[in-house]
């Protein structure tokens, strides 16, 4: 017959077996939470560094400060951006920027401007300039730079040209989509670098264009 201090040596010893089995549990899902993080791995991207088939968009023949684009906030993290309709926007966890967004599109629209203007000398905003006047100072404003869910590459924002008074040349909006040749991340890239250069052409008519009109004036 069980007694009451029995029952009491009972329950005192069932309260370490019940506490033994919540942290065992507890460890084990740790364990399976760290497995299962480590069984996925990050894969990093760059936009394509090589400019091809760039044509000259005129004889610039003076300065090009090219200033760090102004990125939305939501472009600054690493995560590479899908548009998953009209107002959802999903970044992702694995497929990651190898560098800052925003220092891989000043860099490649270096390039690009380069080619296009060769007699210009493009600089990043800071670096001393031999060339002669006229000065002209981009400014790139990303609003979106992501895949969407239709199968398209989307880059929009704005660009302002100035002049060394700070006076404004040229201000305008651009929005340029480009579909997607395969699935995958590595497709989306490619498909975003495509874009970027088509925004580089534009951008290299609009400053000889400019330049052009500050020389008749």
């Amino acid at each position: 017959m069980m007694t009451e201090t029995t029952f009491d040596r009972s329950r005192r010893l069932v309260r370490p077996i019940r506490l033994l089995v919540i942290v065992g549990l507890g460890l084990i899902t740790m364990v399976l939470a760290g497995c299962a993080s480590q069984g996925i791995e990050q894969s990093r991207y760059t936009l394509p560094s090589e400019v091809k088939d760039v044509d000259v968009a005129g004889n610039f023949r003076g300065s090009v400060w090219l200033a760090p684009p102004n990125m939305a906030s939501y472009l600054k993290d690493g995560g590479i951006v899908m548009q998953l309709g009209e107002l959802r926007i999903h970044q992702a966890r694995h497929h990651l920027w190898a560098e800052p967004l925003a220092r891989q599109l000043q860099e490649r629209m270096r390039r690009h401007l380069a080619q296009a203007l060769p007699n210009a000398e493009v600089l990043l905003r800071g670096q001393p300039a031999a060339a002669p006047s006229p000065a002209l100072h981009v400014q790139l404003d990303v609003d979106r730079f992501q895949g969407r869910d239709d199968g398209m590459a989307v880059v929009s924002g704005e660009w302002r040209i100035r002049d060394d008074q700070d006076r404004t040349l040229s201000r305008e909006s651009f929005k340029i989509a480009r579909p997607l040749e395969d699935d995958g991340y590595p497709a989306l890239v490619r498909a975003l670098g495509a874009a970027w250069k088509t925004l580089g052409d534009r951008l290299a008519e609009t400053l000889a264009e400019v330049e052009v009109k500050t020389e008749t004036h």
